[in-house]
């Protein structure tokens, strides 16, 4: 029969290559990386403990391993790492628990053929591999054990069955993992072989059925194995006289390419310290490597040297000197200046290649190996495992004290960036590349590059998407001068360093190099744009990058979209800012404390606790209603904005950039260094622009005062009415009765739709201050009833209906001590000064703890706790236990130091 034909073949060791079911391709076109490749997957009960990574790469690289499926892996998060010569890919838990998780560990030729990684959940990813003629999908599953709940079987089944239904049929499927279910000995069907082990259990039953839905053939019951290269699993060690050896783990293939697995068993000798033991199984397959499509990163802090910079300078001059012209067209002649900039980067600022120092040593991972050869002498392997945690906890406390030294070096020279990178590598926030998984509008997993190009262009298309009439032509008249050269210094002055560049890959740094004729040059052609209105087709062009708001984004709305535009259109449009920045700020209230000059969030919070106060001590209730509204920046109305902008009696060529600008704007969106095709963006501000904070209260402003024009409603002050609090979009409108609470309510819910603004009435909340309980009252926006609330979190503080803040201040000493924990490395490392752990406390801990300090209302209790966990932390950096007896004020004494936090507060409030 077929099957026994299969058996024998494979027993043999004859397989054909698989690129046509059963035949062999040929092919000259591509080369060839690999023609046998070995898979397996190994359930490690955990990588997340110091050594263990160093561990299952050792094994790896003794089993000659290319591509490692691991099992509870517990990393919590999903992503990607490079580490000694492999890539790890991993998805885990959202709540940052050490919990589950599946990963796939690649070689590095093997990770060069990777396309595509989804990570489903905590117990299913998929891996997509570019090969030859057909790509490989791996699947990597950890399933639950025994005791948990059937729905939760189910529930694995399904998000599978959901990732198999998107791949290609034609293509190699590969799903392996620890599925806890037992197939049992002997032949059932064309999906499960004769070669199983032991008996079945209902699990294994759900196990057949699902792979012959999907037409998958279980690879490891096809191979005749000794009992021994059977197994996968066996009973704890501390049960010696009850040793119990189950097969649980598998490595199924879609059938059509069961002959491309030539052998596959475990190898019970391998040891991570597991109850498991990895299964693996060698294929033919022919494997095509990737042309990395990696964003280029260059190492712009070389410019902080003068020396390199000098050199920089005089060849980014020399390169310039003959290829700026005003004469040709302006496009032309920015495209020679961006490629001059391009041949300097990679000429003199591409990075170092430093290749991080890994604490493992080799006689660290001698003993390993020494320790696996004993697995069969209890004794001796646990002593040999008590060494290899011993050598671990040096090497580790070695490494440390090493980045402490770099961090005093640093401080020393006062260089802030490598004083912050180091202190996040001792703390062990290193960066790991974050993924996330995406669906579309019905719930529909979308896997492939081109399928997610298209969600994320439709999701752009809709966001802003708005039927804008036709540009109204502006007559550029010259009301003023022209653009100065010194305008433009004064701009670059000003310009900001370390920012990412946009479209055209021209960084800020670059346009402090340009001497007194580069100057002019750049003079003529801000002028020229000025005059004419033109902007340059690539200004028009932003960049969307994606980062997700929470742990677990699937959807486009749980990524935040940051745009990244041209740093030359900044420094013009900063010019244009300036210009036109004192007539909008005539325009804004006092209320409005967002993106403003010398106030911000801390005026806006102390501005709310005085007047909410105050009307407490007179008896005066305040209803307030705190508003959200729906994405407001993205929903200004292009057209509104510009007639609000013809009012302030700006000049005429200002008004005929910034309209250009807003109607032939486009924008693509990069995922993963590959972009979206370009669309159009017909309302919103510009994201990352100069201008869009401006734009933005002008238009608040506008929407506010037509909203509440003749409303007499509100709380008096100074013979006043005063009735809402704004910074940006985030506002607080208040009245004394609730009737005059809904009618503001009514009357700016519609106004703020003229203008195309949405209020979010499920975030919506309002609460009621008052000395004596209200009941009974309810609040409407456009039919919604409004939920009342008795806390709120309003610019990151906590407000409540009894204006009492020391729930805030509970708050705020709880997230700075958990600040204070997860950087307790760093804290208790006898190898850095006090000196430098103060500024580390200053600048971690304090600023945390300090936030909108300026609208506490200090008391007896609130000092105390205060003092109280000032001194927590300094016996914490001093590492003095509470057995020991010693009082507050040799904690100062050996710190040489008074207290401070308390002062600090009453400082700030002063201010």
């Amino acid at each position: 029969s077929e099957m026994a034909m299969l058996a024998m073949k494979s027993a043999s060791g004859v397989s054909p290559s698989f690129g046509s079911p059963g035949g062999t391709v040929t092919s000259t076109k591509i080369k060839r990386l690999h023609e046998n490749i070995r898979v397996g997957t190994w359930n490690v009960t955990t990588l997340s403990q110091a050594g263990k990574l160093h561990n299952a790469i050792l094994e790896m690289t003794r089993m000659k391993i290319d591509v490692l499926g691991i099992c509870e892996m517990r990393w919590p998060g999903s992503g990607s790492m490079n580490t000694h010569d492999h890539q790890v890919y991993f998805s885990g838990t959202d709540n940052n628990k050490h919990e589950k998780g599946v990963g796939i560990i690649l070689t590095k030729k093997m990770a060069a053929c990777v396309t595509n990684f989804i990570p489903i959940s905590d117990r299913v990813m998929l891996l997509q591999l570019k090969g030859r003629p057909v790509d490989i999908n791996i699947v990597q599953v950890y399933a639950p054990t025994a005791d948990k709940k059937d729905e939760e079987i189910y529930e694995l089944y399904h998000s599978i069955d959901e990732v198999l239904k998107k791949l290609k049929k034609e293509d190699v499927t590969l799903v392996m993992g620890d599925f806890n279910a037992k197939l049992g000995a002997g032949k059932t069907s064309d999906h499960v072989g004769p070669f199983g082990l032991g008996e079945r259990n209902p699990r294994g039953d759900e196990l057949e059925i699902f792979a012959e839905t999907h037409q998958l053939v279980v690879l490891n019951t096809w191979f005749r194995q000794p009992p021994r290269k059977l197994y996968t699993w066996k009973s704890p060690k501390d049960k010696p006289g009850e040793i119990v050896r189950n097969q649980i783990d598998y490595i199924m293939i879609n059938k059509r390419y069961r002959n491309s697995c030539t052998a596959i068993k475990t190898y019970p000798g391998a040891d991570i310290q597991s109850n498991h033991v990895p299964l693996v199984g060698s294929f033919k397959i022919k494997m095509k490597r990737m042309s990395p499509k990696v964003q280029q990163t260059y190492d712009l802090r070389k410019l902080k040297d003068e020396i390199v910079r000098q050199s920089v300078k005089s060849a980014f001059i020399e390169k310039i000197k003959n290829k700026l012209s005003t004469s040709n067209n302006i496009d032309v002649t920015l495209s020679h200046f961006e490629k001059a900039v391009q041949d300097i980067k990679n000429e003199f600022l591409k990075p170092d290649k430093r290749k991080r120092k890994s604490w493992m040593t080799n006689e660290i991972l001698e003993l390993m190996e020494e320790r696996r050869q004993v697995k069969d002498i209890p004794a001796v392997y646990k002593n040999v495992q008590n060494e290899i945690r011993r050598k671990i906890r040096e090497a580790k406390e070695k490494e440390k004290q090493e980045q402490c030294l770099e961090v005093e070096y640093h401080q020393s020279r006062f260089d802030e960036f490598n004083v912050h990178r180091k202190v996040k590598e001792i703390t062990g926030k290193f960066r790991k590349k974050n993924w996330g998984k995406l669906i579309d509008e019905d719930g529909n997993l979308i896997v492939t590059k081109d399928e997610q190009k298209e969600v994320w262009k439709n999701y752009l298309e809709t966001l802003f998407y708005d039927t804008r009439i036709t540009q109204e032509p502006v007559t550029a008249n010259k009301e003023g001068p022209g653009i100065l050269k010194e305008e433009i210094e004064l701009a670059i002055k000003q310009t900001k360093e370390g920012k990412a560049a946009g479209p055209d890959k021209i960084p800020s740094e670059f346009f402090k190099l340009l001497d007194e004729e580069q100057l002019k040059w750049l003079t003529l052609i801000f002028n020229s744009i000025y005059e004419s209105g033109r902007i340059p087709t690539p200004w028009l062009r932003s960049e969307f990058i994606t980062l997700p708001k929470k742990p677990g984004a699937k959807s486009c709305g749980d990524y935040r979209t940051i745009s990244l535009m041209s740093h030359l259109l900044k420094l013009f449009l900063k010019i244009i800012h300036r210009r036109i920045y004192r007539l909008c700020e005539e325009e804004i209230a006092p209320n409005q404390f967002g993106f403003r000059n010398a106030v911000g969030t801390r005026e806006a919070l102390f501005s709310v606790q005085v007047l909410f106060q105050k009307c407490r001590d007179v008896s005066c209730d305040v209803y307030a209603c705190l508003i959200d509204y729906q994405k407001a920046f993205d929903r200004v109305k292009h057209e509104k904005m510009i007639e609000i902008l013809k009012q302030t009696g700006i000049d005429n060529r200002d008004l005929k950039i910034i309209s250009n600008l807003y109607w032939n704007q486009t924008a693509v969106l990069r995922l993963e260094n590959e972009h979206t095709e370009e669309v159009a963006i017909l309302r919103g501000v510009r994201q990352g622009c100069n201008l869009s904070p401006i734009l933005f209260n002008l238009y608040s402003e506008h929407i506010f005062r037509e909203a509440l024009q003749d409303i007499d409603e509100g709380i008096s002050v100074n013979g006043l009415k005063l009735n809402n609090l704004r910074y940006a979009d985030d506002t607080i409108v208040f009245a004394d009765t609730i009737e005059g609470l809904q009618t503001l309510m009514n009357r700016i819910h519609d106004t703020s739709q003229m203008y195309g603004l949405d209020i979010n009435t499920l975030k919506t909340k309002f609460m009621i201050v008052s000395k004596k309980p209200i009941s009974g009252v309810n609040l409407y926006i456009n039919q919604n009833r409004i939920e009342r609330v008795s806390k709120y979190t309003y610019l990151g503080t906590i407000v409540n209906e009894s204006w009492d803040n020391s729930q805030e201040i509970k708050c705020r000493i709880g997230r700075a001590r958990n600040v204070f924990n997860s950087m307790h490395a760093a804290f208790k490392s006898h190898d850095l000064t006090l000196e430098t752990k103060m500024r580390l406390l200053r600048c971690y801990v304090f600023s945390v703890l300090l936030y909108g300090v300026e609208s506490w209302t200090l008391t007896n209790e609130t000092t105390s706790r205060l003092d109280a966990f000032e001194l927590w932390l300094y016996r914490r950096i001093l590492r003095i236990p509470w057995t020991q007896k010693v009082t507050n004020i040799e904690v100062l004494q050996i710190m040489k130091k008074s207290r401070e936090l308390v002062n600090i507060v009453k400082c700030r409030k002063l201010q």
